[in-house]
């Protein structure tokens, strides 16, 4: 077990990550991959990753091992940027790392060219990185966006209506907070932290895959990261959007069908974001959720410059209604449903998932 140790002034300074941290999300899903660690959630991402996959981009798992993760892989917006980033963020520190992995098993021709800081290594590193960020985090980057944006969105109103203690305490059901003291279910080299003030970063993520993972906590300058899974599954990930049953599409159109079946996998959401999800102009989705507040299927609740849309008691009755008489939902080209972590998605807007096999791409 790790304890973490709070002083007030850690606790002032706690907060939680506000977007997605991209570098992460590449490190984390590659140590699913690396690790073979299964995680049915991402199923349809691991199928549709097979597809791209490029053989030569395995050369990454080099550099994990089942406890260990590299922190010097770096994603940019663009993959000329990542590529330059990584190669040049292999500095003293990373190629101690990629040495330390040797301790525990025989280097690759290719980590120990890293570990020597050989150009020509760092160079590959750099094109191998940004290969896979193509592959497997661009064509999901807004959707990860949309996903920890909603799981920042419920830990505020949790932080909101109980303060950082009620954050704290339902991260996890694993983890416990007893004033001052987190307690995680982990096995790290060290037993206890003290954050000397430093406070706490907690940061979700997609592909954590059921597992807690803590950096930042040996550099004093540093505020120390927790990160932890995004709980429930993560349908996001999908290239597929829902579609609605053909009852509900008869009876409000396709649009406006699809719009309330996102509600009620993942709402509340702002416009922009069932703009989104949708794959329309905020303008056009402002005016299908007019006409669905209209009818009582949904609400609009005005925060600050944003406006939020909450399925309606009626609106989940039509949903039930409809599909009892009617034919499971089926997935078309775009995606629709953003989870809410404070409820799970409806089962009558999900897509059907696969499990994995386990098997590298």
């Amino acid at each position: 077990m790790l304890k973490i140790r709070f002083t007030d002034q850690d606790l002032a300074r706690t907060r939680i990550a506000p977007a997605a941290d991209m570098s992460s999300e590449l490190v984390l899903s590659l140590h699913m991959l690396a690790t073979r660690r299964s995680e049915g959630s991402l199923g349809q991402w691991r199928e549709q990753l097979g597809r791209r996959w490029r053989p030569r981009s395995a050369m990454l798992f080099d550099l994990f091992s089942t406890t260990d993760l590299p922190e010097f892989l770096t994603v940019r917006q663009d993959a000329r940027d990542t590529a330059e980033a990584t190669a040049a963020g292999l500095d003293r520190t990373g190629r101690a790392y990629v040495n330390g992995l040797g301790r525990l098993r025989r280097l690759t021709p290719f980590a120990r060219d890293l570990a020597a800081g050989d150009r020509r290594s760092r160079v590959l590193l750099g094109e191998l990185t940004a290969e896979y960020q193509a592959a497997a985090i661009t064509p999901y980057r807004e959707r990860i966006d949309l996903l920890v944006a909603a799981e920042h969105r419920y830990r505020a109103r949790r932080l909101a209506a109980g303060g950082l203690d009620e954050v704290l305490s339902t991260l996890r059901p694993d983890i416990r907070w007893e004033r001052p003291v987190l307690t995680l279910p982990m096995s790290p080299c060290l037993t206890e932290v003290d954050l000397g003030g430093r406070g706490l970063l907690l940061q979700p993520a997609v592909f954590a895959s059921g597992r807690l993972v803590i950096a930042g906590f040996e550099a004093p300058q540093e505020q120390p990261v927790l990160i932890y899974p995004i709980p429930g599954d993560r349908h996001l990930l999908m290239d597929d959007q829902v579609s609605p049953p053909p009852a509900l599409t008869a009876l409000l159109g396709r649009t406006r069908a699809a719009a309330l079946c996102t509600l009620a996998a993942g709402g509340p959401l702002s416009t922009t974001e069932l703009a989104t999800a949708l794959g329309i102009s905020p303008a056009t989705a402002s005016q299908h959720a007019g006409i669905l507040a209209d009818a009582g299927l949904t609400t609009k609740e005005r925060r600050g410059g944003t406006v939020v849309h909450h399925i309606t008691l009626l609106g989940e009755v039509l949903m039930k209604g409809d599909v009892e008489g009617g034919t499971a939902p089926r997935p078309s080209r775009r995606l629709t449903a953003l989870q809410r972590p404070s409820r799970a998605p409806d089962a009558r807007c999900r897509p059907t998932v696969r499990r994995p096999d386990g098997t590298r791409p």
